[in-house]
């Protein structure tokens, strides 16, 4: 089955609305909790399918417009059925100016001969803002699955400006790779990706550098800088909703350090534009038309009094004549 979901948003009134969108079965968009609850714009992709059987094809088109903000949240695990074929997911993602895009969706679960192939293409403009996260389970552990998959594979790339800043491309095929072993899921069952992409990316690793320094018993993670304006943060577990909730955790720490950085740029903005404003004409023109009034009325009083000396002085002079 094809299916397609579109979603755009836009900033009306210091709000971020939805502007368009477009489901087709099985799938839904709706809004996540109260639609003017917050300034940004949350929205939650659900299906009415059990998972992705063979042969279904979904393309997702995101468009987050200029200065407008989106959250965008999952119902739950995407499951992967037994395919012969193969199924496959592809998301496009636009993020214009001064946007900013938080997409975390729960884990993905490959059952037994499932094939997938997801390919995030995402493009973001010059000041935009990306919180990216990626999480991908061995199968159905209890239904002794694990790595029992035929061949998942995940491709994201990042576009700044039209070009190309970061690529992860993960090709996971257990029959003929040790991923049990060193160097890909050592022993877990789980792997968490998230990525951060923004021109603060550095600050945003030196907060992480002085936060991220707990051991968790059940996580083993590490991040690094991959480009001047990319941070990107692997992690592996043994629980998928502990995963999720870790990359939760770490989407909303970097939304409100993006919040931050906005609000500092606001800031200096205002000085500058204090700074810079010239002072009006007019008002000049009126400061020197008042001195000049000033100093003559100041010219007045002080021709006027010898006059009054002299009217006074003559009129005693006569006095004393008649006198």
């Amino acid at each position: 089955m094809d299916s397609k979901i579109v979603l755009n948003v836009a900033k009306e009134d210091g709000r971020s609305r939805l502007k368009e969108s477009y489901h087709n079965a099985p799938y839904k968009l709706t809004h996540y909790g109260a639609a003017n609850l917050t300034d940004h714009l949350e929205m939650i992709i659900m299906s009415a399918s059990p998972g992705i059987m063979d042969t279904d094809h979904l393309h997702i088109d995101v468009h987050v417009k200029e200065e407008a903000q989106l959250k965008l949240f999952t119902q739950s695990f995407n499951k992967l059925h037994p395919m012969k074929t193969g199924a496959s997911q592809h998301t496009d993602v636009q993020v214009a100016t001064g946007g900013i895009l938080h997409y975390i969706p729960h884990p993905v679960t490959p059952f037994k001969d499932s094939i997938f192939k997801a390919t995030n293409h995402i493009h973001l403009a010059e000041d935009a803002v990306l919180m990216w996260g990626d999480i991908i389970s061995v199968g159905r552990i209890y239904m002794k699955e694990a790595f029992e998959f035929d061949r998942l594979h995940t491709q994201t790339k990042i576009f700044r400006s039209g070009k190309l800043a970061f690529i992860d491309n993960q090709l996971l095929q257990p029959k003929k790779q040790p991923i049990q072993k060193m160097l890909f899921f050592e022993g877990y069952t789980h792997q968490a990706t998230f990525i951060f992409s923004a021109l603060f990316a550095q600050e945003l690793k030196n907060e992480l550098d002085e936060i991220l320094t707990v051991e968790y018993n059940d996580i083993s993670y590490g991040f690094t800088q991959a480009s001047s304006d990319v941070v990107i943060l692997r992690a592996l577990g043994s629980d998928g909703e502990l995963l999720y909730d870790f990359l939760q955790m770490l989407g909303q720490l970097c939304w409100d350090f993006t919040m931050h950085k906005l609000s500092e740029s606001k800031e200096v903005e205002v000085i500058e534009k204090e700074v810079t404003e010239p002072v009006p004409v007019v008002a000049e023109s009126t400061v020197v038309e008042a001195a000049a009034a000033e100093a003559v009325v100041t010219k007045k009083k002080s021709t006027a009094s010898p006059r009054k000396k002299s009217v006074s002085k003559s009129k005693t002079e006569e006095g004393l004549k008649y006198a």
